[in-house]
């Protein structure tokens, strides 16, 4: 994990590595190099019937310098580039070839909106660290009309380590701030870029390496988790494994009129590799489900009213020590079959006479009974949230279990018993305090969704979309935890995988689908090819099969 740095840290790390023997210049030219490298890498797949053409907004400290190499190297690759000059009088010491330079083409400010109509990208390197929230009332009209550019036009707004009008500190925005929809951060990850209403403006955020060091993440830290880390804990089979072995989940969930919520988590706790998955959900809900997702096996409970929620319950508790992780929450429902099943099946408020749980294996950890509590391995998600809020001190009668609880700002509201505002305030903060409060892990769903750990740490994904916000996505996401959790990865490694993974499968939709498009069915359908990128990036199937032939 990358810890999420300061300012004075992301100073001290540049420090460390002059004092190594690498110059500030290299480092300019490390970074400028790597900003051209994500331009053409985001323009290049457009067709374009002329040379592409770049705006480059460029200011005067180490950010405007990191401009000027990417708009040298762009020159030199065969683009346009125009370069217009905020409060720099001079080029300074830039380390660039002057005769690259000189292939752009310097623009004053009466000739701004004739180019900004002509280009194919802005970017803005004015700033970055370095700048602060309030924007001067120029500089902010200039942003603004790149904006409304990429509104009339398409043209893509890229910003340089962080789009100027940001505190990188505290996500604090100048409401006029550029408007990215790629932020290269040069080096180390910036906490206050992950934040809001930071990440409004950032776009995708890609991360490049120019050689510095951060600090590592400390107990109750702010880390970001990375592919490195999720190669690590991707779980390995063997050639002679067998389903059960693998990892099964059991799914409890569903209500008349809400299958879809538990057929999500299945098709995505599957394609996140579980080898077995199986649906504990009422009898009714059964033809529609096995009729668009053949893979699952159902234990079908009763439909009703009073009592249909422990007759559902037991249900679970006779099949329970079979499955190496439970799901339970999605579509559940408000009505008091829902009540009674979460009740029996956690053994919450009870006489206890045993405890439920299972091995890591699958295997029966011993018999339970109707009151036994639950000491087993579960996520918990919707509206099995919402009904343990309901119940009372519930995390005291569940210290033995492995939780991952996964609320949205509102459910997590109600489980602090706190008000949404606050937790929208400080997510990460708020998911910190119910980790430690309930000695489980947390996830929280907005923006950089993360994970809080028991100890106070708090993982935090690279990926931020709005498209996230429509129905069905958080049910993909829980699946896809238990999925990697009933493949033996702990609750850590489990919910910070199963977040990094959800959320790039969900960049790649958008990019296919668009943002106002997207369905939360078009994420499982991107998680082959983000796991298959993860395991091994240089299988080719496709070689491989031409060779054999």
């Amino acid at each position: 994990m990358l810890k999420l740095c300061t300012v004075e840290e992301v100073r001290r790390a540049e420090e460390e590595v002059v004092n190594r023997g690498i110059s500030y210049r290299e480092l300019m030219a490390r970074a400028g190099t790597q900003v051209a490298v994500a331009i053409q890498n985001l323009v290049r797949p457009q067709s374009h019937s002329a040379a592409p053409r770049a705006l480059f907004l460029v200011g005067p400290g180490k950010n405007g310098g990191d401009g000027l190499v990417a708009a040298a190297q762009l020159a030199t690759n065969g683009w346009e580039c125009a370069v217009w000059t905020w409060q720099r009088p001079v080029i300074g010491d830039v380390p660039v070839d002057e005769i690259a330079l000189e292939r752009c083409r310097f623009v004053d400010t009466t000739d701004l909106d004739t180019v900004l109509g002509t280009v194919d990208v802005v970017v803005d390197a004015i700033f970055g660290i370095g700048g602060r929230p309030r924007l001067p009332d120029d500089l902010a009209a200039v942003f603004q009309a790149a904006y409304r550019q990429r509104v009339q036009r398409g043209t893509l707004l890229v910003a340089v380590d962080l789009p100027s009008g940001i505190d990188s500190d505290t996500g604090a925005a100048d409401e006029r701030a550029f408007r990215a929809d790629l932020t290269v951060m040069i080096g180390l990850p910036k906490i206050g870029a992950y934040r809001a209403p930071a990440l409004r403006y950032t776009g995708v955020i890609e991360l490049v390496d120019i050689g510095l060091v951060g600090p590592p993440v400390s107990a109750g830290g702010i880390g970001l988790v990375t592919e490195d880390d999720v190669r690590h804990w991707l779980p390995r089979r063997e050639a002679d494994t067998h389903k059960w072995a693998v990892g099964a989940v059991l799914i409890v969930g569903g209500a008349p009129g809400y299958y879809g919520a538990p057929r999500l988590s299945a098709a995505a706790a599957l394609r996140a590799g579980a080898g077995l998955v199986t649906l504990a959900v009422p009898r009714s809900l059964v033809p529609a489900i096995a009729a668009s997702l053949a893979e699952v096996t159902f234990v079908p409970a009763p439909d009703g009213d009073v009592g249909a929620g422990e007759r559902w319950a037991e249900l679970v508790r006779e099949v329970l020590p079979r499955y190496r992780v439970m799901l339970i929450g999605p579509g559940l429902g408000q009505d008091r079959p829902a009540e009674e099943l979460v009740r029996a099946v956690l053994g919450i408020g009870k006489q206890r006479r045993g405890a439920l749980g299972f091995t890591p294996g699958g295997e029966t950890a011993g018999a339970g009974v109707a009151s036994a509590r639950f000491t087993g391995y579960a996520v918990i998600d919707a509206d099995g949230l919402n009904w343990l809020a309901r119940l009372g001190p519930w995390h005291e009668e569940l210290r033995e279990a492995r939780l991952i609880l996964t609320p949205h700002p509102g459910e997590l509201a109600r489980l602090l018993q706190s008000d949404v505002a606050e937790v929208v305030r400080d997510p990460w903060g708020a998911a910190a305090e119910a980790a430690q409060q309930f000695g489980q892990h947390v996830v929280i769903k907005t923006g950089h969704a993360a994970l809080a750990t028991p100890e106070g740490t708090v993982i935090v994904t690279p990926h931020a979309h709005a498209g996230l916000a429509t129905a069905g996505t958080g049910d993909v996401l829980a699946g896809v935890i238990a999925g990697f959790a009933a493949q033996g990865l702990e609750p850590l490694a489990a919910g910070a995988t199963g977040l990094f993974v959800a959320n790039r499968a969900a960049v790649r939709a958008i990019a296919r689908r668009g943002t106002l498009s997207l369905l939360a069915a078009d994420i499982v359908e991107e998680l082959p090819a983000v796991l298959r990128a993860l395991y091994d990036p240089r299988w080719a199937p496709e070689q491989l099969v031409a060779e054999s032939q």
